[in-house]
């Protein structure tokens, strides 16, 4: 049994390591005997065109991070790719892939023709791809869409696969198709394709591998979505995972080190999130088990790293959990500590009690942790409270305690979710630029409403032309509650004030190189004593809203 593992193009480039998808399954598979071979076309597809932005190029263009410095190296990269697009009527995004003008991937019926359609990797496919792929012989491909424009690429790969030939079973999994699965599950797909796989794939990919091997009904393999003698069939079983019994992700068959800017290698502790209660948020679905499958033992992770490290030599690492607990850091951090290693890491955590004791933060820091990425959507207020978070926001005391340790902070900001609006997106923002001596980069996202999930106050618009959206416009049901355009509104008009005022906060090129190249610096280094980035901006703000 010899399975290829795909990551499809249209994930963002300007990242420094493979997704960990595919790198988690290879491990898995391997480790229960079945061949696997990884490739990330997406990386594949850029390379090929010779469009990278090096790590000595981006910090170069960070020293010091001025709008011009950092937007030459970036956009150099983007033209090239917005060149190719035009020729397709399209549009090819750096951070996002690369979108027709014409054809969405919202529609199932636009998504599909864009399959027949020409465009910057049909070539590639053509040439590299798929005759690769036929020469190997592989009795499974498996593809991962992670993101929404993924799916059109990877349906333009299956067709040429099926005119070529190929015969083998073909499975696409990811978290986009968690979370589209039954509205994926249509004859036209099945056409292209002989199956689904929802939520996490280790499990259900190796069964599928033995009943394919043994010639055994699809029946049992837990998460499937397959057509049985012309009917689509949903497997009901979910398959349970125990993360202390899996093997490390097998980064082995990629580019490690040769990603945009400063490598590292994914890597996760938790499957989901361990709060899990924000009413915004759709991103736990996607895991399965009602979002969360457990934490990995820090002893564990530790011996993980270790082989990573020996293995690739690179030692930075970007937890993806939705949120690393303090009890988990602390461990972690302790282990590291205890035998000496170094090593850098990052992750997205929450703003628990944990930040506002700067022995928690120092030790951490002390053991190599660089930046936390905090979901605070609005600073605190009474209307804060909407949000259902539950966390304990002490800004002042989390940032004196990180900037004293060398870690570095990056806020994700969110406007106009139901019960909040102008004023505090404007008081966020005065926020961000009176500390932005102490914030190391922020994104500013308009609140929408997602696929499974329930928020008060709203009405989501459903647009049956849309049946793949992952988010829809909506209209306000209570008093004060902004609409869908108010929202986007609200939000880009923020945004751009940040890009202009302190552009290291959103710019990709500064992203390619934070928090690594500058170690424990604080985030304003190479900008000290400029008045740009020290002055209150209180007054600025309200000048800019007249």
């Amino acid at each position: 049994m010899k399975a290829l593992l795909l990551f499809p193009q249209s994930w963002t480039l300007s990242t420094g390591s493979p997704h960990l998808a595919l790198p988690l399954l290879k491990g898995f598979l391997e480790a229960h005997g079945v061949e696997a071979v990884v490739r990330d076309l997406n990386w594949e597809n850029a390379s090929s065109y010779g469009v990278t932005i090096r790590a000595d190029r981006a910090r170069a263009s960070c020293d010091p991070p001025t709008l011009e410095n950092m937007n030459l190296p970036y956009f150099l990269a983007e033209d090239r790719l917005m060149a190719l697009a035009g020729r397709f009527n399209g549009c090819w995004n750096a951070q996002l892939g690369f979108m027709y003008n014409a054809r969405s991937h919202e529609s199932s019926k636009e998504a599909l023709a864009a399959a027949e359609t020409a465009s910057p990797f049909t070539e590639y496919f053509r040439t590299v791809v798929v005759p690769s792929i036929l020469k190997e012989r592989p009795n499974l491909i498996g593809l991962t869409i992670a993101s929404v424009h993924q799916i059109i690429p990877s349906l333009q790969l299956c067709r040429q696969l099926r005119a070529k030939g190929y015969s083998g079973f073909i499975v696409l999994g990811g978290n986009t198709v968690s979370r589209l699965a039954r509205e994926m599950a249509i004859p036209a797909v099945f056409d292209l394709i002989d199956g689904l796989i929802k939520f996490q794939g280790e499990v259900p990919l190796l069964s599928l591998c033995r009943a394919l091997e043994s010639h055994e009904s699809l029946a049992s393999v837990p998460q499937l979505i397959w057509r049985d003698n012309g009917v689509i069939r949903f497997n009901s079983e979910t398959a349970s995972l125990e993360t202390c019994k899996l093997p490390p992700p097998d980064y082995n068959d990629l580019p490690v080190g040769r990603y945009w800017g400063e490598n590292y290698l994914n890597i996760v502790a938790a499957r989901g999130c361990y709060y899990g209660k924000c009413s915004f948020c759709a991103i736990p679905y996607g895991w399965g088990n009602n979002g969360f499958s457990g934490t990995r033992l820090p002893e564990l992770i530790y011996q993980d790293m270790l082989l990573l490290m020996e293995r690739h030599g690179i030692n930075r690492f970007k937890f993806v959990d939705e949120a690393l607990s303090p009890v988990f850091m602390r461990q972690l951090a302790r282990l590291i500590l205890a035998n000496g290693v170094q090593a850098e890491w990052e992750g997205y955590v929450r703003l628990e009690r944990a930040w506002n004791d700067c022995n928690f933060v120092d030790l951490v820091a002390r053991a190599g942790f660089r930046k936390g990425y905090f979901g605070l959507e609005v600073i605190p207020s009474n209307n804060r409270v909407h949000l259902h978070k539950a966390d304990q926001p002490n800004l002042q005391s989390l940032l004196e305690n990180c900037n004293g340790a060398g870690v570095k902070v990056h806020f994700f900001c969110m406007f106009g979710f139901p019960g909040t609006g102008e004023d505090e997106a404007r008081m966020t923002v005065e926020f961000l630029f009176n500390h932005s001596n102490s914030i190391d980069t922020a994104d500013i996202f308009p609140w929408t409403y997602s696929r499974h999930t329930t928020v008060a106050g709203v009405e989501p618009i459903f647009d049956s032309q849309k049946d793949w959206a992952l988010e829809f416009d909506h209209v306000g049901r209570a008093p004060g509650v902004l609409s869908s355009e108010a929202v986007s509104e609200l939000a880009a008009r923020y945004e751009e004030l940040v890009w202009r005022e302190v552009p290291r906060f959103l710019h990709p090129t500064y992203r390619l190189v934070s928090p690594w190249s500058q170690g424990r610096e604080s985030p304003g280094a190479g900008v000290a004593g400029s008045s740009e980035y020290e002055r209150p901006h209180s007054n600025q703000v309200a000048e800019w809203q007249r």
